[in-house]
């Protein structure tokens, strides 16, 4: 027996129990929840430079340190506490396609939104369908409470008062004392306060009403505001009392009392916590909407830079950012945590300082302050529209001021987070999401993978630009992925165009230098292509999930497998079938219809031609109408399609006449089917099939998701992720190149 047991052995059985209890009560006040809250704090628009956080620091081994930045005390203080990311990035250059890619894990060009990486003025479809899992109903999965404030962003549906979506470019046709239809909290946030997407008037975006939940905070249409400027003066709905200058303190209330209320749950939290500042931000007097103040501390006017500079109005809103995110902090600080008694929040919370794209100031081609010296700015291909601030805090974990090199994308948070919390994803779940926590644990670990951004403003290049940074490598790429109605001969291409290394040239200088280079950039560009063709870029664990596709091409229902193509589909009122096809392009190397672009309030979508050249069917097809029983589907009709018969051309589809026509009631799901041969020389590859647009059919028709199955079994079908994101007012006048059918 040693002297320990001795001691022990020796002690009063009173006192024996009272150490006894002395050591249980410092192990549960010592031990922590596994899960961490989680807060993911994004500004707007602010660059590497916006901040003095990364004061002094390289952000590549060859460039000088950082020697002038805006004063930011409290996100200084915090970096000093945390790891700071030199080499962290949006996923695109602009705010909307950014935070798409957060919130589902997906690149961002794999959205409907493919002509500007926003969303502007007037009514804006959700980008991210029901289908498609986000970060937060991942998260909910694992038990957490789940809240988003500030900028949503990413569209949103308004009830027109039938229970349909509003589509009136002024939002005449919104009823606002009905819940919208769709927002955050049909996307797994528990609790939203907010605003529907941009609030500057310069651009005259949404109406300014602040929406919780799923309720517009002020309803009386006739007690609204028409406020406006430039072309859309007077045309905008806002709520009487609106105030640009109020949002940030509103943001904050609201988000200091959600951090409150956890004091009392039993749950962990997500909080996404998403600012406009500091975001071009103007009243229709002009000047900037700075708040005079934010928890008591003076904005307006009081921002300055390191070097002792004054700073003006948009300085003044990098400022209300910082001091917003130093009072989330102190209520973190501040608050008991229920799970952890003798703790506060802030000791198993993990947070997340960050930003959308670069800043919204400086030269869009040369190197900039706000950008941390670094070449560009937001809407840019260059590292100063897509480099970002990149903060991350998690006591006993990631902490002390490490800095991490490691190249990451905002995109991987879903993954990362996933396994941070235990959740595992399926191949259906962020497919684009790259798991990074071991290179969070430990920064000295080098990251071999590459990451992939989107622009939307290219020039020099073209309005289609994407980047590919692995390593210190860095491809600008052109052609037709993100961009379907891109000029001939590049639809559905990766060119590449020009390859850095950002080691020998930080600013993105020069062109391709040899042929060595060339080649490196061609093969670059040709990962970028398959990444782009096979729908994912993470590895997709298939052991257990035999019914995912994953030939080269496969979402962009090529010829290059055997089994069905179509779509799950409800019809808005009651109709009857009377005749099936599918669209016509056989037997050609080469499409036979034009791209053209995603239709605006202006120019609505049209079908493209065909021509009145006849064609041939040169196999054996098999068309099937489906109902749905539950989840199962039962066969309605199969109609063979024999070699040679030609049908009926009508506009871009061939069809064939039923023997008797079969009714389709409203409230039911029905799945329409073509088979398709792998090398059957029809050719469903047209340039922008990729996404899911196709000619215009009836409108009475709600496409839910798109499918395929192979080896003709429908145990094997599969939403296909390229298609996941179109909206039924997108899809609703559109279907995937394929199967269609006509009503009487």
């Amino acid at each position: 027996m040693n002297l320990f047991s001795k001691t022990f052995t020796a002690l009063p059985a009173l006192v024996l129990m009272g150490v006894l209890f002395t050591m249980l009560w410092l192990g549960a006040i010592t031990a922590q929840p596994k899960k961490p809250n989680v807060i993911i704090f994004m500004a707007d628009d602010m660059g590497i430079g916006d901040t003095s956080a990364y004061l002094g620091i390289k952000l590549m081994p060859n460039t000088k340190a950082i020697a002038k930045t805006l004063k930011t005390p409290n996100v200084e203080k915090f970096a000093k506490q945390s790891m700071i990311f030199t080499d962290a990035h949006a996923p695109a250059s602009m705010c909307s396609s950014t935070r798409y890619s957060l919130l589902t894990g997906r690149l961002s060009h794999r959205s409907y939104l493919k002509k500007q990486g926003w969303l502007p003025h007037g009514p804006n479809s959700p980008m991210i369908h029901r289908a498609l899992t986000t970060l937060p109903e991942m998260l909910k999965r694992s038990g957490y409470v789940t809240a988003a404030i500030g900028k949503y962003h990413v569209g949103m549906d308004f009830d027109d008062g039938h229970g349909e979506p509003a589509d009136e470019f002024d939002f005449q046709d919104v009823d606002f004392t009905k819940p919208i239809l769709d927002g955050p909290t049909h996307h797994g946030f528990d609790e939203f306060f907010g605003v529907p997407g941009n609030t500057e008037d310069p651009l005259d975006t949404e109406p300014r009403i602040y929406l919780r939940n799923d309720r517009w905070t002020f309803s009386e249409r006739s007690k609204m505001q028409l406020i406006g400027m430039k072309h859309r003066e007077g045309r905008i709905l806002a709520d009487p009392d609106w105030d640009l200058a109020q949002l940030g303190p509103d943001f904050l209330r609201e988000g200091v009392d959600f951090l409150k209320r956890q004091a009392k749950a039993d749950s962990p939290f997500f909080l996404y916590y998403v600012p406009t500042a500091n975001h071009l931000q103007q009243n229709p007097s002009g000047p900037y909407a700075v708040p005079e103040s934010i928890a008591g501390t003076p904005i307006k006017g009081k921002s300055g830079y390191t070097d002792g500079s004054k700073g003006g109005e948009r300085e003044d809103m990098v400022l209300e950012n910082d001091v917003a995110f130093g009072a989330l902090l102190k209520t973190l600080r501040e608050t008991d945590d229920p799970r952890s008694p003798g703790h506060k929040l802030i000791d198993n919370t993990l947070v997340i300082f960050t930003s959308d794209n670069g800043p919204n100031v400086g030269d869009n081609n040369a190197p900039n302050q706000e950008s941390g010296g670094l070449r560009g700015k937001k809407a840019k291909i260059w590292e100063g529209g897509h480099r970002v601030p990149f903060i991350l805090y998690w006591k006993g974990n990631f902490e002390g001021g490490d800095i991490n090199r490691n190249l990451f994308s905002l995109t991987d948070l879903f993954a990362t987070l996933a396994r941070t919390v235990g959740v595992e994803l399926s191949p259906t779940e962020a497919q684009d999401s790259l798991d990074s926590l071991a290179y969070w644990e430990d920064p000295g670990k080098s990251d071999p993978r590459a990451r992939y951004f989107f622009c939307h403003l290219g020039p020099p290049y073209g309005n289609d630009a994407i980047a590919v940074r692995k390593g210190s490598k860095k491809l600008i790429a052109e052609g037709g992925l993100a961009r379907p109605w891109a000029q001939p001969g590049t639809r559905g291409s990766a060119k590449s165009v020009i390859l850095y290394d950002l080691k020998k040239n930080p600013n993105e200088q020069g062109d391709f230098s040899n042929s060595k280079t060339e080649e490196e950039g061609k093969a670059m560009s040709r990962d970028l292509l398959k990444i782009h063709n096979q729908g994912h870029s993470r590895e997709l664990d298939t052991t257990d999930n035999g019914n995912l596709i994953l030939d080269d091409g496969w979402h962009n229902l090529r010829n290059d497998l055997t089994g069905y193509i179509g779509y799950e589909f409800e019809l808005l009122e009651k109709r009857t079938v009377t005749h099936l096809g599918m669209w016509d392009d056989h037997d050609r190397e080469q499409p036979v219809r034009s791209a053209r672009g995603i239709p605006n309030e202006h120019v609505p979508d049209q079908p493209s031609r065909t021509g009145k050249k006849p064609r041939t069917i040169k196999s054996l097809h098999s068309i099937t109408l489906w109902a749905f029983n539950g989840a199962r589907p039962f066969l309605l009709r199969r109609l063979e399609i024999k070699p040679g018969n030609t049908g009926e051309l009508v506009g871009e589809f061939r069809y064939w006449k039923l023997d008797a026509g079969i009714t389709l009631s409203k409230d039911k799901r029905y799945l329409l089917t073509l088979s398709t041969q792998a090398e059957d020389g029809d050719h469903f590859h047209d340039p922008v099939s990729y996404d899911g647009l196709s000619p215009l059919i009836n409108p009475r028709v709600k496409i839910i998701k798109s499918i395929l199955f192979r080896d003709q079994e429908m145990d094997r079908a599969l939403a296909i992720p390229s298609f996941g994101d179109l909206h039924h007012d997108h899809s609703a006048f559109r279907i995937p190149v394929g199967p269609t059918l006509r009503f009487q």
